[in-house]
């Protein structure tokens, strides 16, 4: 009991001294109390220019590569995705309905009397045309469904994850009412209307090529009665080609 007493005095007495008697270090003094001088202030001011300026660039690099992306992803002139990326999407839809037992459906839209505008009034009111049928048909779609510009006049919408095959057609015939509303090029007013050819996994194909094929010739069929809905008996029809690229070129048995 004789120690106790002066160990909690001594414990009572440090309780109460400040933990930090050093005396404040001058702001202009380094780590071992030496002053800084004007020079290595300016250089400490020189590196913070530096870093600032490199953080800037370095933001400025990254706006770029998003950018870039974006565009590598999609049409230059309508801002829907380009083909490449629509069939990473498309296979990525399948692949996703394997695993829930699902539906994905798929339209091929080629507009028809397209190339008679083209040709009346120049590529720029041609290009005025396919951005205002891409808002149309954007416009008709869910916000989780892929549109795309496949070339040319050609579109292509996807429909991930439908339960059943239904909603398909009623979407073809969304877009197809939409598409065939007036278009306005000064005073003057054109038409235009959509043959839709349409296909559904896992029912016409268990890939994307597979699919695209179904919902092409679909499509081309319709197009077909369009060209020619009334053929002469004993007469030979002109094999129509398809095109595959963006120069919107006619075709052999002439072109709405």
């Amino acid at each position: 009991m004789a120690y106790a007493q002066p160990q909690m005095v001594l414990d009572d007495a440090l309780e109460h001294t400040p933990l930090d008697l050093a005396p404040p270090r001058d702001a202009g003094a380094n780590s071992r109390g030496r002053r800084i001088t004007s020079s290595e202030l300016r250089e400490i001011e020189s590196l913070r220019a530096i870093n600032a300026h490199l953080l800037r660039e370095l933001a400025a690099l990254k706006a770029r590569e998003a950018e870039t992306k974006s565009l590598a992803d999609r049409d230059g002139l309508t801002g829907l995705y380009n083909r490449r990326r629509m069939l990473e999407l498309l296979e990525a839809a399948i692949s996703d309905a394997v695993q829930q037992d699902l539906h994905v459906g798929l339209l091929f839209i080629d507009l028809n009397g397209f190339k008679n505008i083209n040709d009346r009034y120049g590529h720029a009111a041609g290009d005025k045309i396919l951005t205002t049928v891409a808002t149309r048909i954007s416009a008709r779609v869910r916000t989780g469904d892929i549109c795309c510009r496949y070339g040319g006049d050609e579109f292509v919408v996807v429909l991930p994850g439908i339960p059943d095959p239904f909603p398909v057609s009623r979407v073809a015939d969304a877009i197809r009412e939409r598409v065939s509303l007036p278009y306005w090029i000064g005073n003057d007013q054109q038409h235009l209307t959509a043959s839709i050819g349409e296909s559904m996994y896992p029912h016409h194909g268990e890939n994307a090529a597979k699919l695209l094929h179904r919902a092409d010739e679909a499509m081309y069929r319709l197009k077909a009665r369009i060209v020619h809905p009334t053929p002469r008996p004993n007469s030979p029809q002109p094999r129509l080609t398809r095109r595959r690229n963006d120069k919107s070129k006619p075709r052999s048995g002439g072109t709405l």
